[in-house]
């Protein structure tokens, strides 16, 4: 296919980047044909006005040069708002400026180029599906993106074991000893008494007895 010239002010280039799917290349094969078709409802429409200006048709003419404000808004959009994001993987950004372009294309700019945007946009829409990606990070370099890090978690506290309070043990009350039987007075050891001899009977008998016990003499 036979390129266009690249000095034409803000017409897009004919073909984009390589990795492109096939739904992605048709849509923008169609919008560049869009572009280009527009550059030249433009020129007609600048010849119309003038034709009409002379001819004294004041309506037509105020109508064409309306249009050729719309086409030359949309010519000049159709880089920055289409092909770009096209070329950089956006392909619901361009799906999104295709059907904006493509009705007012189809109200301002002609039909002809308005029906090549509304093609572009529903062929785009098959990238959608699950099995293209919308941005090929080995050709078209992303923001890097930092993980967000999780909040610090603070130090768990080992518990230490405390050993529970000693309770308070009352002192043990002293049990008395057992009272022992008070000892039995000494018998009076009559063999170590001293013995005397009662003068009337010849009887001996202690000296602590003041009568004698066989016949009751008192003792002298």
């Amino acid at each position: 296919m036979t390129e266009m010239p690249k000095n034409i002010p803000f017409l897009a280039n004919s073909t984009g980047p390589a990795w492109l799917p096939a739904a992605a290349k048709d849509a923008r094969q169609f919008a560049y044909w869009g572009q280009l078709i527009m550059l030249l409802m433009l020129l007609i429409a600048f010849i119309g006005a003038i034709a009409s200006i002379a001819t004294g048709s004041w309506g037509t003419a105020i109508y064409l040069l309306i249009s050729m404000v719309v086409i030359a808004f949309l010519y000049y959009m159709m880089v920055p708002s289409v092909f770009t994001p096209l070329d950089q993987g956006k392909f619901k950004e361009a799906s999104d400026r295709l059907i904006i372009w493509g009705i007012i294309g189809l109200i301002f700019g002609g039909v002809i180029p308005g029906i090549l945007l509304l093609i572009a946009f529903i062929r785009l829409q098959e990238v959608f599906q699950p099995q293209y990606q919308q941005y090929p990070t080995q050709y078209y370099q992303q923001p890097q993106q930092y993980p967000q890090q999780a909040p610090p978690v603070p130090p768990q506290q080992t518990q230490q074991y405390q050993a529970p309070p000693a309770q308070y043990q009352a002192p043990p009350v002293p049990v008395p000893p057992p009272a022992q039987p008070a000892p039995a007075p000494e018998q009076h050891n009559s063999s170590r008494a001293e013995m005397i001899k009662c003068k009337n009977c010849g009887v001996q008998y202690p000296a602590f007895m003041r009568n004698c016990p066989n016949c009751g003499t008192p003792r002298q």
